[in-house]
């Protein structure tokens, strides 16, 4: 063993000056290399709880692709009718309606897909009408398990009955409306409790969505297909919670938040997000009325949906 160790140290003095500062250096790295490799998991410690954070992340990504990964492949079994019943119910979300002529939102509504729509709408164009549940069975764009889901909501009037309902008028025809909370209800509530066709019930949850909420209840005139008629009617079991708006915050919002409501148009949209970048943040939803875009029309209209946050 001695003799080896002698035979290296004279064999490293053998070599020239400058391989001996080449074999110092190479261990020198190997040292400093083994040094990190154990040190380092001491440093990077305090960065773990952000790292768990990142696979977190990582895991509601994966979450996200997989129901879209599901439900396109929902979407496809729907399409070719070979979905299951207990797929079938995940999508179809039944309420009372009468097959002719439904408008598409009303069985977009329901749980059908963009294909399937198109397909009824094209049976519509040449003609075809629903007499019967049957018939809305025989559609080939309806699968059997979704058919099972929607046939007990199928309310189709008979020729006869339509007529009849037409002679007696409009005035002998007292529906049964009951009280209802505008803010929360969802579109089944309406069609039960207001008595509205089931794609208006549709239309005015879409509106809704797009103001933040109603703060009165003209504004339900404002969805096409409600007019001033259909309110008198029902005007008196109609609640408003002015409490469950959601406001916009003029400091915070985006240009996109802003532009996407009813009231605020593309013009006023600029000058509030000009001005916050020009004078800064503002102090109260008053400085709104300093804009020539802003009359006390538009300003009353728009005070129920604006808020200001630091």
């Amino acid at each position: 063993m001695l003799k080896r160790i002698r035979r290296a140290i004279e064999y490293f003095l053998t070599l020239s000056k400058g391989e001996r500062r080449g074999i110092i250096v190479l261990v020198i790295l190997i040292l400093l290399a083994t040094a990190a490799y154990f040190l380092l998991p001491f440093f990077i410690k305090q960065g773990s709880k952000d790292y768990k954070k990142f696979e977190q992340e990582i895991g509601s990504f994966r979450e996200e692709q997989q129901k879209l990964h599901d439900s396109a492949y929902i979407i496809r079994l729907q399409n070719t009718g070979e979905i299951d019943r207990d797929l079938a119910s995940q999508k179809i979300k039944p309420f009372n309606f009468d097959p002719n002529k439904l408008p598409e939102e009303a069985w977009e509504a329901l749980g059908l897909t963009e294909k399937q729509i198109k397909s009824i709408k094209k049976y519509e164009a040449k003609g075809g009408t629903f007499r019967s549940k049957k018939d809305v069975k025989k559609m080939y764009a309806i699968s059997e398990a979704e058919y099972e889901l929607l046939e007990p909501y199928i309310k189709i009037k008979s020729r006869f009955k339509a007529k009849e309902e037409k002679n007696l008028g409009k005035k002998n025809w007292s529906p049964n409306y009951s009280y209802i909370e505008i803010n929360k209800a969802d579109s089944s509530q309406l069609v039960s409790h207001l008595k509205l066709a089931p794609w208006l019930a549709v239309r005015v949850i879409k509106y809704r969505n797009l103001l933040g909420g109603f703060y009165q209840k003209q504004q339900l005139t404002e969805v096409y297909g409600f007019d001033s008629i259909a309110l008198v009617k029902r005007k008196k079991v109609i609640r408003v919670d002015e409490t469950l708006i959601h406001k916009l915050d003029l400091n915070n919002s985006t240009f996109k938040q802003l532009v996407r409501h009813p009231y605020i148009s593309y013009e006023l949209t600029k000058y509030i997000v000009n001005t916050r970048k020009s004078k800064g943040n503002y102090n109260s939803i008053e400085q709104l009325k300093e804009s020539p875009l802003v009359s006390e029309s538009i300003f009353f209209k728009l005070k129920p949906y604006l808020k200001v946050g630091e």
